[in-house]
């Protein structure tokens, strides 16, 4: 990251990590927040853009934007490590905490309890991801917003779901009355990708008024579909039966894992799909999620 002091240095009401871009005729803010997981600093590079290339201070026109890196210890000692096979977080994935009962010792549910204390002057919030192998750039949002997210998003896949009923950070603001959304892109470091995951963030804050660009997609024929379930192993003996990639398609009433003696198979009454399949299960750990196509 070109400007390291960015996130360090800046404090906003005594919280470390935030870059708060104010235009000083306010209404409304949007919070734009990246290393959920440590092992996702792309985004921090987006960060930088908005500062060198296009001079964000200067152009915003209106409201307030608050940059933040939310798992900064995370992501410092991912730094040190340079351990891709290492958990994306300390001691909670801080993207699963926040429906979940408070652990007074868990440095997630700690910066995630500090963050709370501003999440009330957020207006709309967007969860910068991305992830360590290629597929489509996805854009993820709640059934609520659909017709919202696809006027902004570039994106080739977008996925549906009632996200307040998840675990997610966005999840939060959702179930607050919040505006919210999710952005999945390619792999992790690679800067090739850059400008695509730029034109999703100025998009976003061009549809809101936050500045004056026209909308850029170039997108056709998105890809949509709708959250089924997430799929979790009971057992340490979970493996699928064949060599799922991104969103294959299960076909009804076949069987695609077995979990120790549990056959794992397709019961509804059409074709669903299977998307991030993890290739090393872990028991109760989420190893993929299920889809239908609504388009």
């Amino acid at each position: 990251m070109k400007n390291k002091n960015l996130f360090i240095n800046n404090i906003y009401k005594w919280i470390k990590w935030i870059t708060v871009i104010n235009s000083w005729i306010n209404w409304k803010n949007i919070w734009v927040f990246a290393i959920t997981h440590w092992n996702e600093p792309v985004w921090l590079q987006v960060f930088d853009y908005l500062f060198d290339k296009i001079n964000i201070k200067w152009i915003l026109k209106k409201w307030k934007l608050f940059l933040i890196a939310i798992n900064i210890r995370a992501y410092n000692k991912y730094i040190l490590e340079w351990s891709i096979n290492d958990n994306r977080f300390i001691d909670n994935n801080m993207n699963r905490i926040s429906n979940k009962k408070n652990k007074l010792w868990s440095i997630e549910f700690k910066r995630f309890n500090e963050l709370k204390i501003i999440f009330d002057e957020i207006d709309i919030a967007i969860d910068l991801h991305s992830v360590s192998k290629w597929h489509d750039i996805i854009g993820i949002t709640d059934n609520k917003y659909l017709s919202v997210a696809q006027k902004f998003f570039n994106v080739d896949t977008i996925l549906v779901d009632n996200l307040w009923r998840t675990w997610a950070i966005i999840w939060y603001f959702l179930r607050n009355g919040k505006e919210a959304y999710w952005l999945e892109c390619w792999n992790h470091i690679d800067k090739r990708w850059l400008k695509i995951w730029v034109i999703n963030l100025l998009n976003l804050l061009t549809y809101k008024w936050f500045i004056n660009k026209e909308i850029y997609i170039d997108r056709k024929n998105i890809n949509m579909y709708k959250f089924i379930n997430e799929i979790y192993p009971k057992t340490t003996n979970f493996r699928y039966l064949k060599n799922f990639v991104w969103f294959t398609k299960i076909i009804s009433w076949e069987i695609f894992a077995i979990d120790w003696k549990k056959e794992l198979k397709n019961n509804m009454k059409k074709d669903i799909y299977l998307w991030i399949v993890k290739k090393i299960p872990k028991k109760w750990d989420w190893v993929g999620f299920l889809f239908e196509k609504i388009n």
